[in-house]
């Protein structure tokens, strides 16, 4: 590269660097869904927050509101017309963390950490009526438009309840960092009174199907019991096939 040209693009990123650290945090609303919308905005673009965020996931679903949103922001990442970010997020029972990566028609999340309750309501694969706390460890996800690219990371489940009050116990699901879809994710119990093995498999289009067996604990509630055969009968050694598909909201 010319000398020339070097002092011009540097000169190109000083700008920038010194613009997003000027610009007020407000800017940042831009960078929001449409579904998304923040009462108030304080700091810059670079380094900023937003309180009183709330976000639509979805026309039947009520909006999902949070305490705050901070966020620094990757000055280089605008050279490669991208918008790159740190972002942590705090409130209604969620705490979490993120390195933010997102282009035109494109999203990478990566380093995500947390931890807060789940429901149908944010995520509609659980059965309405249904509770877990959820853990979030290195996760990482890729969205090409609405196709997914790639997943990796572990989820743990913790006191996982049903509509009634059931307790169904922990489960971990796990997956391996893989180049292309389907994704296939292991899912297991880590206690509880069920025995649970199985495979959750994501294809790109975000279709979904778990295939595995659970089979019940001695000393399980009979209404578990009355579940699991509502899916499918236990075979001779007390396994319970399990098959569920669909797609992620």
């Amino acid at each position: 590269m010319r000398p020339s040209l070097r002092l011009v693009l540097l000169g190109v990123a000083a700008f920038l660097v010194a613009l997003v650290i000027v610009l007020p945090a407000s800017w940042m609303g831009r960078a929001l869904p449409p579904t998304a919308t923040c009462a108030n905005w304080s700091g810059s673009v670079w380094r900023g927050q937003c309180t009183g965020l709330s976000w639509s996931p979805g026309a039947a679903k009520q909006p999902v509101k949070l305490d705050s949103m901070r966020w620094q922001l990757h000055p280089l990442s605008l050279l490669r017309l991208q918008l790159g970010a740190d972002v942590e997020l705090s409130g209604a029972g969620v705490q979490a963390r993120a390195t933010l990566l997102a282009g035109r028609n494109h999203l990478r999340v990566s380093a995500l950490s947390g931890a807060g309750a789940l429901d149908h309501q944010l995520l509609g694969a659980l059965p309405a009526g249904w509770t877990a706390k959820l853990d979030a460890r290195d996760v990482e996800f890729e969205l090409l438009g609405r196709d997914v690219q790639r997943i990796a990371g572990t989820l743990t489940a913790r006191e996982l309840t049903a509509e009634h009050g059931t307790r169904l116990g922990d489960y971990e699901l796990q997956f391996a960092p893989q180049q292309h879809a389907p994704f296939t994710g292991t899912l297991r119990d880590v206690g509880g009174p069920v025995e649970l093995k199985a495979q959750l498999t994501i294809k790109a289009d975000r279709s979904w199907m778990l295939d595995g067996a659970a089979t019940l604990r001695p000393g399980s509630p009979p209404q578990l019991g009355r579940m699991l055969d509502q899916m499918n009968s236990a075979d001779l050694q007390g396994r319970h096939r399990i098959l569920l598909e669909g797609v992620v909201d």
